[in-house]
């Protein structure tokens, strides 16, 4: 079985969907699957110090890496584009993970003219939060482009219920298949200290992006009736809002309690992780929300919104505690939180047992094996109009 996957971007400071191909490729390697990463060489508003239009083997994947031909946030790319239409053919399924980004164009209509049968994973993209937002360009987009894309799809990767909802809302619903993420779980070694004699350490990691709420999660670190919360802004975002951000932390008077630290991977997020009391994440949507994985797998208890997808199963653990994204019910939370270390530490160990029985990437990469063996076989090979 060889397996092509196409992302706009592959780097992880663009955010989890590009640190999850990543650690899903090597798990599919790692079950005998042949998977290369067609991507450009984006890197946020920079580029990727690799080599271009040739293969680069790391952790049992190929990659190829090109280069965009303008700069911007769509990603376009000529020489990507080239490559997929001459070498889509070469692959028995090809998973296309992005909407309203270049690479799926080409992606999508590279595999139904070779044919070869292509899964579509939407990122998120079809929520109604999603498609209000800047729906001025997105609503003709989809109409014109992704509509089609969703229509050849042999199958359409969801990453919960609540997005294959999303899915189902546009007609699609029978392809939509529920095959979650996952994480590292590591052993558990030490227990964590509670914030006793010191501030509560509370670290957000993600984006920096309107749908985060990040200016309600300021505010209301500024009202919570606590003073003693420090916070951790951990992620790269668009250099104006991140501005702004900034700029809100120090009207707020919140200079002393708030850090930015920009974008975090490897042995430095781990280290975050581990220095920390809780994660905070009250985004509007998450189809997934791959930082909460890490963090439960990291016995560290989470404060999410409703919209983050692993909302239900942080509840229904114990794991956290879901809270609206607004100013007062943020602020209540948080300043429970302050005073209540001792329950913190109780919700960590639910939180590695929730990610230890639910959250692995093992039974992931299984399912999505039998998904590409599925309709690899169903899928005619007669060749259609692109």
């Amino acid at each position: 079985m060889k397996a092509l996957h196409v992302i706009p971007s592959a780097a992880p400071a663009d955010g989890g969907p590009n640190v999850a191909v990543r650690a899903l490729a090597e798990g599919l390697a790692a079950r005998g699957v042949g998977v290369t990463i067609a991507t450009t060489n984006a890197a946020g508003d920079g580029t990727l110090d690799v080599p271009l239009e040739t293969p680069v083997i790391d952790g049992g994947v190929v990659y190829r890496f090109f280069g965009r031909t303008v700069p911007g946030a769509w990603k376009f790319s000529w020489p990507l584009t080239r490559w997929l239409w001459s070498n889509a053919r070469r692959y028995d399924v090809v998973h296309v993970h992005a909407l309203f980004s270049y690479a799926t164009i080409p992606g999508c209509r590279a595999a139904a003219h070779a044919p070869v049968p292509y899964v579509l994973r939407p990122l998120g993209t079809l929520s109604e939060w999603s498609l209000r937002h800047r729906a001025w360009k997105k609503r003709p987009y989809y109409s014109l482009l992704e509509r089609s894309h969703l229509e050849g799809a042999a199958a359409i990767h969801v990453t919960s219920q609540s997005e294959a909802g999303d899915v189902a809302r546009l007609g699609f619903g029978d392809r939509a298949r529920v095959i979650p993420l996952g994480v590292a779980v590591p052993e558990r070694s030490t227990q964590r200290s509670p914030a006793i004699d010191r501030p509560l350490r509370v670290l957000f990691l993600s984006r920096l992006h309107e749908k985060k709420n990040i200016p309600t999660l300021l505010r209301a670190l500024a009202a919570a009736t606590s003073p003693r919360i420090g916070l951790t802004i951990a992620g790269d975002g668009d250099a104006h809002y991140r501005a702004r951000l900034s700029a809100m932390v120090g009207e707020l008077g919140l200079g002393d309690r708030v850090r930015f630290v920009g974008h975090v991977d490897g042995t430095a997020k781990q280290a975050l992780l581990a220095e920390s009391d809780c994660l905070v994440l009250p985004s509007a949507h998450e189809n997934f929300g791959l930082a909460v994985a890490e963090a439960l797998a990291a016995a560290l208890p989470v404060i999410v919104s409703p919209g983050v997808a692993l909302s239900g199963a942080v509840a229904d653990a114990g794991a956290g505690v879901v809270v609206e994204p607004n100013d007062h019910a943020l602020a209540t939370t948080l300043a429970w939180a302050a005073s209540h270390p001792g329950a913190l530490i109780e919700m960590g160990e639910r939180a590695w047992r929730l990610a230890r029985r639910s959250l692995s990437w093992d039974a992931s990469c299984a399912r999505l094996v039998d998904l590409y063996t599925e309709i690899a076989a169903r899928e005619s090979r007669a060749g259609r109009p692109a």
